[in-house]
């Protein structure tokens, strides 16, 4: 049996995974079939500084919490760090000593480069225990039952990939798990797939709310609400991301932003593209942008199908 220390666990990652392993374990009482590697759970420890707040959480036996990690650190066999790179460099540092020996430690940071190197060194320092480095690849609304839930995981060491293979079999039997392996990599991937995306729909957000407090449109009340309902298909998907991205608090804006420096290249790169071709919309060149069109459609549609994404965007709008 195993006890589980989540740390931030009043976080809303924490949270998610409170209920993910709060639902395992239920699963588990139930008879319910699971892989027989999966872990069996006994305990689970919630720390934080601040008020952990669940609704569930006075409902299932053997849960409890503290503001001290060292309360718990010697019962845990699996600790979760849901904290921010900095609290989880300074939590290792301290507590890594205390930890028993067979411990598993799993950090979760968006950004690996910087963390990535330090829990390696760890690792080889203190071989009697385990340490992972994984990225979870969605949000803490995410469904903990939900097969499209994706882990990254980027192995410290090549010789240790089947060894920390099977520790995520038996936390996350479920849930889908890509390899990555390297830190930049995985910082390169994320760039892309997070920290751009959330600089474009930033962009987007700040740019709406310039116009709608312009000379033309100051006096329509409402003017976002209008937007959507004159709005065709194509606003309607892009202000609901961007709405939905702004629900995330500033410091994760941040941490996308300026914790990686693959972010910062990907963004820069995205200014240099849109600096050049606003620059020739300004021109009014109607071959460069018709070329750019067509070549940027052929190279996409060498990689994806585009009339396939384009029914599935009206699957999703007609549900």
């Amino acid at each position: 049996m195993s006890n589980i220390l989540i740390v931030g666990a009043a976080g809303r990652m924490g949270k998610w995974f409170f209920d993910y392993f709060i639902t395992l374990r239920k699963e588990q009482s139930e008879g319910r079939y699971l892989s027989k590697k999966t872990i069996k759970i006994e305990k689970i420890f919630l720390v934080d500084i601040s008020e952990i707040e669940y609704s569930n959480k006075s409902e299932p036996a053997n849960v409890y919490t503290s503001k001290s990690i060292t309360k718990f650190i010697e019962d845990s066999n699996i600790i979760i760090l849901c904290t921010p790179i900095k609290e989880t460099l300074k939590i290792l540092d301290k507590y890594t000593m205390m930890l028993r020996p067979g411990t598993t430690t799993i950090e979760i940071s968006s950004v690996k480069t910087p963390i990535h190197k330090y829990v390696s060194n760890i690792s080889q320092k203190y071989s009697y225990l385990k340490f992972l480095c994984i990225h979870p690849m969605f949000g803490p609304g995410a469904k903990v039952s939900s097969s499209k839930n994706i882990i990254m995981h980027v192995p410290l060491s090549l010789s240790g990939i089947s060894s920390e293979s099977r520790i995520l079999d038996g936390l996350f039997p479920k849930l889908k798990r890509f390899l990555i392996d390297t830190p930049e990599k995985h910082d390169t991937l994320v760039a892309i797939l997070i920290s751009l995306i959330y600089f474009i729909n930033l962009v987007f957000s700040k740019l709406l709310i310039e116009i709608s407090t312009s000379k033309t449109l100051k006096n329509e009340k409402g003017m976002l609400r209008l937007l959507k309902q004159l709005s065709g298909s194509t606003y309607k998907i892009q202000s609901l991301l961007s709405e939905s991205i702004l629900t995330d608090d500033a410091p994760l804006f941040l941490n996308l932003f300026l914790g990686s420096n693959k972010s910062i290249e990907i963004i820069k790169k995205y200014g240099k593209i849109y600096d050049r071709i606003a620059k020739k919309v300004e021109q009014k060149d109607e071959k460069y942008l018709q070329n750019l069109v067509v070549n940027t459609k052929k190279n996409i549609k060498n990689q994806i199908d585009i009339d396939y994404s384009y029914d599935l965007l009206y699957r999703f709008l007609n549900n």
